[in-house]
C-alpha cells in the first residue's frame, strides 16, 4: 500500500506542478468503515483541520478505502491567476468612464460653441441695421448745403460718417469671424495677386492716419492664384491694421515680398512695429489673445484679426508663419501651394 500511494504521490506532484509549481496540497486514505484518515499528509494537517475535513468526505459502500487530496490555498491560487482578469476589467470600466465623460464634456462644448455663435451672429446682425440707417443719415447731411456752410455741424456729420464706418468694420469682421470658425465652401476664383495687394496698399496710402510707406517687390508677370478673394483680402487687411496698431515708428513701413517657383507662392509681410517677444509667438493665432504691453491700452481691438487669418488660410490649405524681433519688426510668412 505504501509503494502504491508513493506511485499516486509522485502522480500527483507531476500533475500540479503543470498547473502551479510548488502549490502546496494535503493527501490521505479516507477509511470509510473507521471513518478515520489513515495515511498521513504532505504539509502539516492539525487535528481540528482533520476534523473539518472527515465531516465533509462521504462514506461509500463500494469502497473501504479512497484517496484524498485537498488544496489549502485554492482560493488563493484562484484569486492570484484571475488577478489579470481583475485588472483588466478594472482598466475597462475606468477607459469607459472616461470616454462617456468625454462625450459629455465634448457635448457641452459643442453647445456652449453653438450658443456663443448664435449669439454673436445675432448681435451683429442687429447692429447692422441701426448702423446702415446712421450711416445713410450721416451722408445725406454732408450732402446737405446748408449743414456744409456751417463747419462744425459738416464737422460732426463726419465724425458721425466715420464712426458709424468703423463700427460697421468691426461688425462685418466679427460675421467673417464666425464663418471662419465653421466649414463653410470658399467661394474660390482666379486672379491676380499683384493686382490685389497693389489695390489694398492704394487704399492705405490714402489713409490719412499717419505715415505710411509701402515697399512692394513682386516679378513683372503676373501671379495668378485660385482663391476667395474677398476672404483673402481681409486677411492681407488685418495684417496691414497690426503694423498700423503696433507701431511706435515716426514712419510705418511695411516690405512686401512675392515670389513664386515650381509648386509654392511665397509672400512675406514685414513691419517695423514694436515686434513680439519670442515666448508669445505661438499664442497670437489663438481666438481673443492680445500681447499684453503691461498697462498701455491704446491699442483697441477684439484679439480676433489674426486668428481670423489662419482659419481663413489653413480652409485654403495653406500655411502661415511668424516671425519677429521686439521692438524692431514682425514678419507674416504665407506660402500658397499652387
Amino acid at each position: 500500500m505504501m509503494l502504491s500511494l508513493s506511485i499516486y504521490l509522485n502522480y500527483l506532484i507531476r500533475e500540479l506542478d503543470v498547473i502551479e509549481p510548488g502549490m502546496k496540497f494535503e493527501f490521505a486514505v479516507y477509511d470509510c468503515y473507521t471513518n478515520d484518515l489513515v495515511y498521513g499528509n504532505c504539509c502539516e494537517v492539525n487535528d481540528l483541520t482533520k476534523d473539518k475535513i472527515k465531516e465533509k468526505l462521504p462514506k461509500l459502500d463500494n469502497f473501504t478505502y479512497y484517496f484524498v487530496v485537498r488544496l489549502p490555498e485554492k482560493n488563493k491560487f484562484l484569486i492570484y491567476n484571475l488577478r489579470f482578469f481583475f485588472l483588466l476589467g478594472l482598466f475597462t470600466l475606468i477607459l469607459v468612464f472616461a470616454y462617456f465623460y468625454a462625450i459629455r464634456i465634448l457635448y457641452r462644448q459643442k453647445k456652449l460653441s453653438e450658443l456663443q455663435k448664435d449669439f454673436v451672429d445675432n448681435m451683429t446682425h442687429e447692429f447692422k441695421t441701426p448702423l446702415t440707417s446712421i450711416s445713410l443719415a450721416s451722408s445725406v447731411l454732408l450732402d446737405n448745403k446748408k449743414i456744409n456752410e456751417d463747419s462744425k455741424l459738416t464737422k460732426y456729420s463726419q465724425i458721425i460718417k466715420q464712426q458709424s464706418d468703423k463700427l460697421t468694420s468691426h461688425v462685418e469682421r466679427l460675421l467673417d469671424l464666425i464663418r471662419s470658425d465653421e466649414k463653410f465652401k470658399l467661394n474660390l476664383e482666379e486672379f491676380d495677386l499683384i493686382e490685389l495687394i497693389d489695390k489694398l496698399n492704394l487704399e492705405f496710402n490714402n489713409n490719412g492716419k499717419q505715415a505710411f510707406k509701402i515697399n512692394f517687390h513682386h516679378p513683372k508677370e503676373k501671379i495668378i492664384v485660385n482663391a476667395d478673394k474677398y476672404h483673402f483680402y481681409n486677411v492681407l487687411l488685418n495684417i496691414y491694421d497690426n503694423a498700423l496698431k503696433y507701431n511706435d515708428k515716426k514712419s510705418v513701413n511695411i516690405d512686401i515680398n512675392l515670389t513664386e517657383n515650381s509648386n509654392n507662392i511665397l509672400l512675406t509681410i514685414r513691419d517695423n512695429g514694436i515686434g513680439i517677444k519670442k515666448d508669445k509667438l505661438s499664442n497670437i493665432f489663438e481666438k481673443f489673445y492680445r500681447v499684453q504691453q503691461g498697462d498701455v491700452h491704446d491699442v483697441k481691438g477684439f484679439g480676433l484679426g489674426l486668428y481670423y487669418v489662419k482659419n481663413i488660410i489653413e480652409h485654403h490649405g495653406w500655411t502661415i508663419e511668424v516671425d519677429s524681433e521686439e521692438h524692431n519688426w514682425t514678419e507674416f510668412k504665407i506660402t500658397i501651394k499652387k
